[in-house]
C-alpha cells in the first residue's frame, strides 16, 4: 500500500511539473519572438551567468515574508540606483524557473535551490521604472502591486519548500508562482510592454 502511494505522489508530481512547463513556455516563446535588441545577450551568456546574484539580494525577513502591503513592496520594488526595467527581470524570472522546473525533473535539490531563491530574491525594480508603470496603470496601480505582492509571497514560500527539499511542495508552489505570473501577464502585459516594435 505504501508503495502504491509513493507511485501516486510521483505521479502527481510529474503531471504537475508537466503543467508548469508549457505554462513557462507562453510567456517565454513570446518574449523570444520579440526584437532581438529587447532582449539580454544570451547568445553569450550561460544559464549561471544571468543568475541574479543572491548575495546582492539578501532573503527576505520580516513582514515582506508575511505578505504584508505597503513596506513589504517596497523593499522588493524601488531600489533607486540598484533596480533594473521590469522586462529584464522578467526574462531572468522566466530562465530561474525553466532551470527550476528542469532542476525537479532530473533531481538536481542544488539547482533547485538556487534557482528558487534567485525567484524570491529577484532584483528589485528601479525607481524610475516603478515612475513609468505609475503613470501607465494610473487607477490600477493598486491592483497591480497585490497582484505583485501575491505574486512575491509566493515565491518566497516556493523558495522556503525548496530549502526543506519538499519537492511535492516545492512543485504546488512553482504552481502558485505561474498563476500569479500569469494572471498579472493578463491583466498588465500589453499596457506594460515595452517591446512593441513589429506587433
Amino acid at each position: 500500500m505504501a508503495a502504491q502511494g509513493a507511485r501516486t505522489e510521483d505521479v502527481h508530481i510529474v503531471k504537475s511539473v508537466h503543467a508548469i512547463q508549457l505554462i513557462l513556455l507562453l510567456p517565454l516563446v513570446a518574449t523570444a519572438c520579440g526584437p532581438a535588441a529587447d532582449r539580454p545577450d544570451t547568445a553569450s551568456q550561460s544559464p549561471a551567468a544571468t543568475r541574479v546574484d543572491s548575495a546582492a539580494h539578501p532573503p527576505a525577513t520580516g513582514d515582506r515574508a508575511t505578505g504584508a502591503a505597503g513596506d513589504a513592496h517596497a523593499d522588493h520594488s524601488a531600489a533607486g540606483a540598484g533596480g533594473q526595467a521590469l522586462l529584464p527581470i522578467m526574462q531572468r524570472l522566466g530562465s530561474e524557473m525553466n532551470a527550476l522546473t528542469y532542476a525537479l525533473m532530473t533531481d538536481d535539490y542544488q539547482t533547485v535551490s538556487r534557482s528558487a531563491a534567485a525567484i524570491a530574491e529577484h532584483a528589485p525594480i528601479s525607481a524610475a521604472e516603478l515612475e513609468r508603470i505609475r503613470s501607465t496603470l494610473r487607477g490600477e496601480m493598486a491592483r497591480f502591486e497585490a497582484v505583485d505582492e501575491s505574486v512575491h509571497v509566493a515565491s518566497l514560500r516556493l523558495n522556503e519548500a525548496a530549502r526543506g527539499r519538499q519537492l511535492g511542495l516545492v512543485v504546488d508552489r512553482l504552481g502558485e508562482v505561474q498563476r500569479g505570473c500569469v494572471s498579472c501577464h493578463a491583466q498588465f502585459r500589453e499596457k506594460l510592454r515595452t517591446n512593441r516594435a513589429g506587433r
